[in-house]
């Protein structure tokens, strides 16, 4: 039977935020109160609350991409970081649920509960979906970040959703937001992510949703053997039709 019903993910990209983009990530959540999101596992007060403590130890090193972090520190992170992600999770199960595949609905339920903004933080978190697709099939589409750009694909079979693939198929680069992969089993479970290559040099005001060719003095695209410069989204889980 086909996939009749759009699925649709939020990605966070926790991996490229600062500890104080995450904390402001934090106190942006609201899903206590919200008519859709009637359950959640979290608070928003709890949330913050736990912000609040990371913004207290790590203080004026927030803004550092890469901060050196202590062992109870990083815990502390760890830990808002998994309520975040614990609440991105009940926004996607009841905002799905209300929205039925419309994902006009889905986007209001995002943005209202805070996990997709306007502005520059949305460059950050995007709405990675799932299509209707044929028997043995997925179709996946990301959010279009311009002109000139390439899409590079990586998913891979799983044993269960948020379990990370042990291994990615080839690469796929492609010049367009959607992806239909077929040749599956009924039931399979893959996992799939991008990222996305700006064309040309990097802007003085980065999106940090792409990626940008690290170029050398003379303006040529210098890569480093054994390094990947490609920074991938956050992996969205599907069951095969």
């Amino acid at each position: 039977m086909k996939n009749v019903i759009s699925y649709f993910h939020i990605v966070l990209n926790l991996g490229k935020k600062s500890v104080n983009e995450l904390i402001s990530l934090a106190y942006g959540i609201k899903t206590t109160g919200d008519t859709d999101v009637t359950s959640h596992r979290y608070s928003d007060a709890a949330i913050q609350a736990q912000a609040a403590v990371v913004q207290g130890m790590v203080g004026t090193r927030g803004s550092d991409p890469h901060p050196a972090l202590t062992k109870s520190e990083q815990t502390e992170v760890n830990k808002l970081t998994s309520m975040i992600i614990a609440a991105k999770g009940d926004v996607e199960f009841f905002g799905n649920k209300v929205a039925a595949g419309n994902r006009t609905i889905f986007e209001t339920i995002a943005h209202r509960t805070g996990f997709v903004p306007q502005g520059e933080a949305a460059h950050q978190q995007r709405i990675f979906e799932f299509l209707p697709s044929d028997i043995g099939s997925f179709h996946s589409r990301v959010g279009s970040e311009g002109r000139d750009i390439t899409y590079i694909y990586e998913y891979g079979i799983t044993t269960a959703k948020d379990v990370l693939p042990p291994t990615w198929a080839d690469r796929i680069a492609l010049p367009f937001v959607e992806l239909i992969v077929a040749g599956f089993a009924s039931g399979t479970i893959v996992g799939v992510r991008y990222a996305a290559i700006m064309h040309g040099t990097a802007p003085l005001v980065h999106n940090r949703a792409l990626n940008y060719p690290p170029l050398n003095a003379k303006g040529k695209v210098t890569l480093t053997h054994g390094v990947d410069f490609l920074h991938f989204s956050d992996v969205i889980y599907t069951s095969i039709p």
